[in-house]
């Protein structure tokens, strides 16, 4: 796992079931005979912490939208595939994602087997029970708008996030920036995205402005045809807590753990990314203001 302060990166538990990641035994600073792993192989994990340590993932003022965490993850379990071949059956090695990814909570600890094989590991026993949530994930498509506004509420309240974006990552202005954990689809454009984010999450929240068209109007369809519990909000109509109840009893209503969000772009319908902001913080602040009484 890496942190800051000499780029550490590697750690010794005495027990597997030890909370924590342990005794740093190597960072980026140099490497030493009694390391369990080669000079070769730390030249090449210095070079990814030192890449994180030089990040400010801590300050406000850092601008974390060239940030990529998938590419990051894949280059340190590779690393970790290849410490667990030089070190074989006398440790076990685990990925342990650190906690300024916005998806630590996803696959937060990973073992590495000795054929290269991933295991997701169990949350730690005896870990902190985790606050009252309006749901476990969120998905949504990348595109201005509803899309990211989703997105941005998830990263901001601390909401593992996700879902399929368009080949090429494409939305109307540009590239889906990186620190949107998206999956790019390998051929599919916007109605092949919206198919996939329906299909894989428990139920869609449809948030729109005056008439229903183009692709949310297909995501309707596609949430209707699939059986998926579908929520559509007109947000011109309600104020924000009315509406905010109403997504409350839904949620809990289908027990959504992973929830789609979907709407217009923002070019199509002016205003709705903070509206659609507006509506998910109201909710929260509901569900927060009931856990309270």
């Amino acid at each position: 796992m890496v942190d800051y302060g000499n780029a550490p990166f590697l750690w010794r538990m005495d027990t597997p079931d030890q909370v924590g990641v342990g005794a740093n035994i190597c960072d980026g600073t140099g490497w030493n005979d009694p390391s369990p792993m080669s000079e070769g192989l730390w030249r090449k994990f210095a070079d990814w912490a030192i890449e994180f340590d030089r990040t400010a993932f801590y300050s406000d003022d850092f601008d974390d939208s060239g940030w990529d965490w998938i590419a990051f993850h894949a280059r340190g379990l590779q690393l970790s595939r290849w410490l667990k071949e030089e070190v074989g059956d006398a440790y076990r090695v685990i990925y342990y994602k650190p906690s300024e990814d916005p998806n630590h909570c996803i696959d937060e600890r990973t073992e590495i087997l000795i054929n290269g094989t991933l295991v997701t590991l169990l949350p730690f026993r005896g870990a902190p029970s985790k606050s009252l949530r309006l749901c476990e994930h969120i998905v949504s498509g990348g595109q201005t708008g509803a899309d990211r506004a989703a997105l941005d509420f998830a990263i901001a309240h601390g909401y593992p996030h996700g879902g399929w974006a368009p080949r090429g990552r494409e939305a109307e202005d540009g590239p889906i920036p990186v620190k949107y954990q998206l999956i790019e689809l390998k051929d599919g454009g916007y109605r092949q995205r919206n198919r996939r984010n329906v299909k894989d999450s428990d139920g869609t929240l449809i948030v729109n402005l005056g008439e229903m068209d183009g692709g949310t109007l297909a995501t309707q369809t596609f949430a209707e045809r699939a059986g998926k519990p579908l929520l559509i909000v007109q947000l011109d109509t309600q104020s924000p807590e009315d509406m905010a109840a109403s997504v409350i009893a839904w949620l809990r209503k289908h027990a959504i753990k992973t929830l789609h969000v979907a709407g217009p772009r923002e070019s199509k319908r002016p205003g709705i990314y903070r509206l659609t902001a507006d509506l998910l913080q109201a909710a929260e602040a509901a569900l927060q203001s009931a856990k309270s009484i």
